[in-house]
Parts: C-alpha cells; sequence; structure tokens
C-alpha cells in the first residue's frame, strides 16, 4: 500500500510541475493580444520613411486564437479596412491601413479583454502608383 501512495502523490506532483511550466513558459500567456506589426509591403522610401499617405499597408496582428482586436490610429489620421478582426487559429489576423496624414502614427491592437499592443510608424508624404508606393 505505501508504493502505490507514493506512485500518485510522485504522479501528482509531477503533473502539477508540468502544468506550472507550461503556464510560465507560454509566450503572453495572460495577454490576448501580444504583438502588431505594419508591413512596408512594396514601398520605396526616398526620405526617412518606407511608408506614405494614401498607401495601403498589412498590419499583422498575433494573439489568442477567436479573440476580436480592435485597430486604432492614434495621434494622427489612418483607417483601417476591416477596423475589426478575430484572431485565426494560426494566431494571426490581419488588415489593411492606410494612412491619410504625414507624421507619427501610432497603431494600436485592443482586445475584448483590454489587453493592448502598439507600434509607432513616421508617415511621409506617398505617391501611390498602384503596384507600388514612393515615399518622400
Amino acid at each position: 500500500m505505501p508504493r502505490l501512495r507514493k506512485s500518485a502523490l510522485t504522479a501528482t506532483t509531477t503533473f502539477a510541475a508540468m502544468a506550472a511550466a507550461v503556464v510560465l513558459a507560454a509566450p503572453g500567456a495572460t495577454a490576448q493580444v501580444w504583438r502588431v506589426n505594419v508591413s512596408a509591403g512594396s514601398s520605396i522610401g526616398l526620405g526617412i520613411s518606407q511608408y506614405g499617405t494614401g498607401c495601403p499597408y498589412t498590419v499583422t496582428v498575433e494573439g489568442r486564437s477567436g479573440d476580436t482586436a480592435w485597430l486604432y490610429d492614434v495621434g494622427a489620421y489612418g483607417t483601417f479596412d476591416p477596423q475589426t478582426i478575430t484572431i485565426g487559429t494560426n494566431g494571426r489576423a490581419t488588415s489593411t491601413w492606410t494612412p491619410q496624414t504625414t507624421g507619427w502614427h501610432r497603431i494600436y491592437a485592443d482586445s475584448y479583454y483590454g489587453s493592448a499592443q502598439s507600434t509607432d510608424i513616421q508617415v511621409g508624404t506617398g505617391i501611390n502608383l498602384g503596384s507600388a508606393c514612393v515615399v518622400r
């Protein structure tokens, strides 16, 4: 009988330790949105920026699968299509952002649960050529 109790105690302790390790090792375990990235795509920067007004850019949000995130351009003006996205089973969702004003833009991805991530982008004057954007 003592041998059986020792095995059960060892198994329970091992399981609890493994569960704690998984929770502690998970990136952003308490966050529903943990990264936002804006791709410059095929923009050609002639100045200090790769991003230009009137040109579309892909915003990628990483977070917990199934969560919803809202996108905002704080401190400047830009539009999103769509503005509300649902994170897919791969942990990512995308939207198209088109800045309308030059200067610094802060792109926020905010989840329903209140976790948010942001990235700062400097935007210059863009000339949208359709397949590319020239930025000065």
